[in-house]
């Protein structure tokens, strides 16, 4: 009799073990959780602790990479134990928590990108008047907005049972053969289609414009400079006059300044001081 216990408690943690042939996988997939983890942690934590990386659009980089995070400490973990066992071994609670925490970070970072493009496009097209437009209020209500429409189009219609083919009361991880244990996300056409058009194809859309036309704002400025350097040298005996630039010269002084004052940006400038050298270069001619 024992000897029949101790062989169905050894097949059924024999079942319960990793396949053979998986533990280059099992460690190939934590070796990029780890790497998911420290990244984006470091980031957010290089980003608080320098003072000249603490400006408006970091914020917005903030939101990005706590969403990545995200990703790599909740989604990840039971997709690779999914993944090596071939079932699902959590609680089956857990399972529409699992698959609503999935859709809202991936939801929550597409729409970060697009606000972050969003912010690139107000600085090149307005530069002077970036910062009374984007204020640290204004980031925080837009990155509070962007979560809080990831978390609509995810935990509230799994939990009400609004994603399911049928509208009738089911566990979320029913198949057709509930003995394998599998979590799987059955969703009906409707809310398949408002969810990608609120989360990708609407944000992917408003990225290719804005930096379509930052693109276009950086093209013509190089035109620009490229014109300045030609007539630079060709008259290059002539002395050098001050000239006033008249009402045609502001708007190239503006495109001038918000390029530059993305390339400081990114190169972790203080966009403090650089918003006050332009502003008193303005006021002196």
């Amino acid at each position: 009799m024992e000897g029949v216990v101790g062989s169905s408690n050894a097949s059924a943690i024999g079942d319960r073990s990793v396949p053979s042939g998986s533990a280059w996988v099992a460690a190939f997939l934590c070796f990029i959780i780890l790497l998911t983890m420290l990244g984006n942690f470091s980031l957010i934590l290089l980003i608080f602790s320098q003072r000249s990386l603490r400006n408006t659009s970091n914020y917005f980089l903030v939101s990005l990479f706590m969403s990545d995070l995200m990703v790599g400490s909740v989604v990840m973990p039971p997709a690779m134990l999914n993944q090596l066992y071939g079932r699902w071994l959590l609680d089956a609670v857990f399972c529409s928590v699992w698959f609503s925490f999935d859709v809202m970070c991936t939801s929550a970072s597409i729409l970060n990108l697009c606000v972050i493009s969003l912010d690139r496009y107000l600085l090149i097209i307005s530069p002077l008047k970036y910062k009374l437009r984007m204020t640290s209020c204004r980031a925080l209500w837009l990155i509070l907005a962007t979560w809080t429409l990831a978390a609509l189009v995810s935990f509230l219609p799994i939990k009400m049972g609004w994603h399911e083919v049928e509208f009738d009361a089911r566990p979320l991880n029913a198949t057709s053969r509930p003995e394998e244990e599998q979590c799987r996300l059955l969703v009906s056409l409707p809310y398949a289609l408002i969810a990608s058009g609120l989360t990708f194809f609407l944000p992917s859309i408003a990225i290719l414009f804005t930096y379509c036309r930052i693109l276009l704002a950086a093209r013509k400025q190089a035109l620009q400079v490229a014109s300045l350097t030609n007539n630079v040298a060709i008259e290059p005996d002539e002395p050098t006059q001050q000239v006033k630039p008249d009402a045609a010269g502001l708007p190239r002084q503006r495109q001038e300044t918000g390029v530059w004052a993305c390339l400081w940006d990114d190169l972790g400038g203080d966009r403090d001081s650089l918003y006050e050298a332009n502003t008193a270069g303005l006021e002196k001619v």
